[in-house]
């Protein structure tokens, strides 16, 4: 099972100039709009080989009191339906709130087996991509205001059947 959280950006809707000199052909860069200060929304997500599995909203930045909730009432749970005869291994990067002591300890008081992470390494988790995948497709969505934002992230996540069939494909 792999997890990792991702910041999604609400997608402003505004008026749009563009300047360009006599003759020139409207390119796409001319056109790009980027909001100086986005409002944002963080998820906490994790798949397996099967599928999307818990998909998690997560207020402000991700903090280990906030970590530890998150394992307790998604993942735990999704470990026990998916895997009952405990045999998972669970992915984690090694962000600051997923290696402190009070985290390896839940853990270690759930029998939660963890993938061994290197320090410094290439971020080669396959949530990585499922995120870059369900960004992509946000931008078919209206997502102006935070709450569109989170209802089509929730409805891509678990109700496009094709994000389903990629998470085997992002596993092998």
């Amino acid at each position: 099972m792999f997890s990792d959280e991702s910041h999604f950006e609400v997608q402003r809707l505004r008026s749009q100039f563009v300047r360009c000199s006599a003759g020139e052909t409207l390119r796409p860069g001319h056109v790009e709009q980027h909001t100086k200060h986005p409002d944002k929304k963080m998820f906490w997500g994790a798949f397996t080989v099967h599928g999307p599995g818990a998909l998690q909203p997560v207020e402000g930045m991700m903090n280990l009191e906030a970590y530890i909730e998150v394992l307790r009432i998604k993942l735990v749970p999704l470990l026990d339906k998916h895997f009952p005869r405990g045999d998972a291994t669970f992915q984690q990067d090694l962000a600051p709130c997923h290696t402190s002591r009070k985290v390896k300890q839940f853990v270690l008081d759930n029998d939660i087996r963890t993938l061994d992470w290197p320090g410094n390494s290439p971020d080669l988790n396959p949530i990585e991509n499922l995120w870059a995948i369900l960004k992509a497709r946000l931008h078919k969505h209206d997502c102006t205001t935070r709450v569109k934002l989170v209802a089509a992230i929730i409805e891509i996540w678990f109700h496009d059947d094709e994000i389903g069939q990629m998470c085997e494909n992002l596993v092998f």
